[in-house]
């Protein structure tokens, strides 16, 4: 799922900041620094004395500070807080307009360095260019905007050697030197990123609220990681936007459904019903120009825009899938059919519902934007119409793999997204059309487990440079224990994607980690190496036992303890720690995978208690070093099978037989194996396939290819005696995706309803044979094919019971199995 931001909303594309300008106008003496002038290096501390001063145009700090001079100011601070943690001292601020009264040494900032000649050789849309110049004794630092000054001024403090390899004082690697003087200087810098945003998702959760200071700790580490949030056209083309739009002219869409999508119901009747649209139809364009229209019309009417202002509307579907199978829709689509996700492909259908737009509104608002995710099902590229140039595109990655790069040859699905990527970024130089990147830096539905991209992000932000994007917003989440590296390349990336990643995650290692940093620097990239080398893809918890096993963990946590020892500072060594958390935390879920695997569920208890306990060390430790949402997640998608496994396997339950890992499979992309008589006992499965359920993933058996839709089948025979006197005998299905269908004996007993990756529980006392063999038949139905990558059918291990009788047969609604007629009628079977 992505999660909308605040970036969704209209934005106006901001050329120039106020103030520069007309602040140079105050000037009645230019300096100028002519080539003539002698380049040295400039002494600013000495011995631990101030030699220089800052030389600023702000006014007071008494006084109100525009955002832009506030930015500035912070930056000014910081550089006086870093050099007195470096050489004991501060230098003394002057604040001036007057270029005259500089005397060197001297940091000289912004419009008195720009005065001075010092202006950038490079320049960018976001004003955010700096120069860096190191003449007559003085250190000019002069930007596009103050925003520009002030990323020279961290560039500066990265120069004499200060970084921040996570945020809060704990990652501040600031070195002690009584004498601070900086080298020859003359560069001039601009980021390869406008858009360089990594952002906390939020805090989703009751029982962990945000703690105080989390936030600004965060922000504070962007600064001088020097992000930006430059506020693009295509700032305002993302989101999940048909749901809202539906509720804002729910009207409308009351007095003609036919606006709505035309869905397929689970009992085969067709229905118009949101949050998806008819695309197609000729108001629900209308409506969407006509909000257009209107933000233009109040914005100019405010004296902020005007018609020419460029701005940008997201018209994307709704979360998830439901979307329209009218002949209309249909018509428009491509009907090519989504390699990954296994559904008909809508990237056609958004691109013509935008391409109407925009030939309606043009007329008057020429540079106004629309845009949608390239995600999930509409995650194509079009192969009916040409994309009308200001149509942007957010990829949002989501269904692809993330354990590798989009240009690692060893994943089977990023290189489809490789060739979406490539074909937009052709189209872009060609004619403009704005990219942007919109994704996540951790391992979706995790959040507790050991994981890295930095090889991920060292390949993917020169391809993503190369073709033509502009931006990179990425949702994160707090958990520096096991993201600080990634985030760190990340950001260095942003700035300069031709840095290799290599390069900087020794530069992290060798920061973060002093004395340790030889041995921590091989964890990660043995770290990286098995994630990628173990090629599976498929998501959340899944995949972990298949990739790690004690052995790897074992040698991890020998080369973070061989770091510790190595590390000769405090600050070291607790860095160090912190990574001993996330090993611990892969250590303690391999045990509870074993624990399940051995049908053990009061050890499935205990370590599945240990692996929360162990969040909750970690978060009173530091709550910066985790997520937040660890322990949602654990509850999520694991307590319930953890919880009802124990339930039905003590007393005064009993489990009495295992269902076996490998079983007779057949694949019914219909949903009509019960026609063909899957579920009866007569019906012969010698000619199934065998596949494994929950020891491994479809992924790791090349089953999600042409399996992303329907349902498949398992046979099992089994027999055992009767469950004794007033005692029932019960199924328990541990976990699947995401419905599950059961008969015994060909008697249907009923469904579970939908219930992703949670388990269900049903009653076999009316049709079980005891003594004798039983036929059980389980049809797994996924209803969408949006859960989770990489998987399918039963997930996690079942079994079958003993002891008081349930209550209900099945847990799910009664079920009514019907055929489907040519035209989509139904009827009995």
């Amino acid at each position: 799922m992505i999660h909308d931001n605040p970036l969704t909303q209209p934005q106006p594309v901001s050329f120039r900041p106020a103030g520069i300008l007309q602040g140079l106008k105050l000037f009645t003496v230019l300096l100028v620094v002519g080539s003539a002038s002698r380049t040295m290096a400039v002494s600013l501390v000495e011995d631990g004395k101030p030699l220089a001063r800052i030389y600023v145009n702000l006014p007071a700090p008494t006084q109100t500070l525009t955002s832009a001079q506030q930015t500035l100011q912070t930056a000014i601070d910081d550089l006086n807080y870093h050099l007195e943690k470096m050489s004991g001292t501060t230098l003394e601020i002057v604040r001036t307009a007057d270029a005259k009264s500089i005397q060197k040494p001297a940091i000289v900032l912004d419009q008195l360095a720009l005065s001075a000649g010092a202006t950038t050789t490079k320049t960018s849309e976001s004003k955010e260019g700096f120069r860096l110049l190191t003449r007559d004794g003085n250190l000019w630092i002069g930007g596009e905007s103050p925003q520009g000054t002030a990323l020279g001024i961290y560039a500066t403090l990265r120069r004499l050697g200060c970084d921040w390899v996570m945020p809060g004082t704990i990652g501040e690697i600031i070195p002690a030197i009584r004498t601070i003087t900086l080298p020859d200087l003359d560069e001039s810098q601009t980021p390869d990123f406008l858009i360089r945003r990594l952002w906390y998702r939020g805090y989703r959760t009751k029982e962990h609220p945000e703690q105080p200071g989390e936030r600004a700790r965060f922000e504070q580490w962007l600064r001088r990681q020097m992000g930006g949030n430059f506020q693009h056209v295509t700032s305002g083309t993302g989101g999940h936007v048909w749901d809202a739009f539906t509720k804002k002219h729910k009207a409308e869409f009351e007095k003609d459904p036919t606006m709505l999508a035309l869905v397929r119901m689970p009992d085969n009747t067709l229905v118009r019903r949101g949050p998806q649209l008819e695309s197609t139809h000729p108001r629900v364009i209308e409506l969407f120009v006509e909000d257009i229209r209107a933000t233009y019309k109040k914005n100019i009417e405010a004296g902020t825009w005007t018609r020419e202002t460029p701005a940008g509307f997201g018209i994307g579907p709704a979360d998830g899938l439901g979307y329209s199978l009218s002949p209309e829709s249909l018509k428009a689509g491509s009907g090519v059919i989504d390699p990954i996700v296994g559904e008909l492909d809508r990237t056609d259908e958004l691109i013509l519902l935008a391409n109407r737009i925009l030939e309606k509104i043009h007329p008057d608002y020429p540079n106004a934007h629309v845009g949608f995710y390239s995600y999930s099902t509409h995650a194509g590229y079009p192969v009916k119409y040409v994309p009308n140039p200001k149509i942007a595109q957010i990829f949002a990655p989501i269904n692809f793999s993330r354990f590798h790069s989009v240009v690692d040859p060893l994943s089977k699905t990023q290189a489809v997204y490789k060739r979406v990527v490539e074909q937009w970024g052709a189209l872009s130089r060609k004619q403009g059309n704005p990219l942007t990147y919109r994704g996540y830096s951790w391992n979706l539905a995790d959040n507790i487990l050991p994981y890295t991209k930095v090889r991920i992000w060292g390949e993917e932000l020169p391809f993503y440079k190369q073709h033509n994007l502009i931006g990179m917003n990425v949702e994160g989440t707090k958990m520096w224990s096991v993201l600080a590296p990634s985030d760190y390349v990340f950001m260095r990336l942003c700035w300069n994607s031709t840095l290799d990643w290599k390069d900087l995650l020794n530069d992290f290692c060798r920061k973060a980690y002093g004395k340790g940093a030889p041995a921590m620097e091989r964890y990660h990239l043995a770290l990286a190496d098995r994630q990628r080398e173990a090629r599976q893809e498929a998501g959340s918890f899944n995949a972990f036992h298949l990739m790690y096993d004690d052995a790897w963990v074992n040698e991890a946590a020998k080369t973070v303890a061989e770091a510790r020892s190595a590390a000769d500072t405090e600050p070291d060594r607790q860095r160090i720690s912190f990574t001993t958390h996330n090993v611990e935390s892969l250590r303690r879920y391999l045990a509870y995978h074993r624990a399940t695997m051995a049908f053990d569920f009061p050890a499935v208890k205990t370590t599945y208690d240990a692996m929360a306990s162990h969040w909750q060390t970690a978060y009173d430790q530091n709550s910066d070093m985790v997520a937040n949402e660890g322990p949602s997640y654990l509850k999520r998608y694991l307590l319930k099978f953890v919880d009802g496994g124990l339930l039905y396997s003590t007393a005064p339950y009993a489990m009495v037989h295992r269902l076996p890992d490998a079983m007779p499979t057949a694949f019914d992309a219909d949903e009509v194996g019960h026609l063909k008589h899957y579920h009866e006992t007569a019906f012969d499965d010698s000619a199934w396939v065998t596949s494994r359920t929950y020891t491994t993933t479809w992924d790791a058996q090349d089953l999600t290819d042409g399996h992303r839709s329907g349902a498949v089948w398992y046979r099992h025979r089994f027999t055992l005696p009767g469950p004794g006197e007033n005692k029932g005998i019960g199924l328990f299905m541990g976990g699947f995706e995401d419905e599950a269908r059961i008969w015994l004996n060909g008697q249907l007993i009923g469904t579970s309803g939908r219930r992703f990756s949670n388990p269900a529980e049903y009653d076999l006392t009316a049709a079980f044979l005891p003594d004798r063999e039983n036929l059980l038949a389980i049809q797994i139905v996924r209803n969408s094919a949006a859960n989770e990558i990489g998987l399918g059918g039963i997930l996690r291990p079942c079994f079958i019971f003993t002891g008081p009788r349930l209550e209900k047969q099945a847990p799910g609604p009664s079920l009514e199995l019907k055929r489907v007629l040519p035209g989509g009628e139904t009827a009995d079977p």
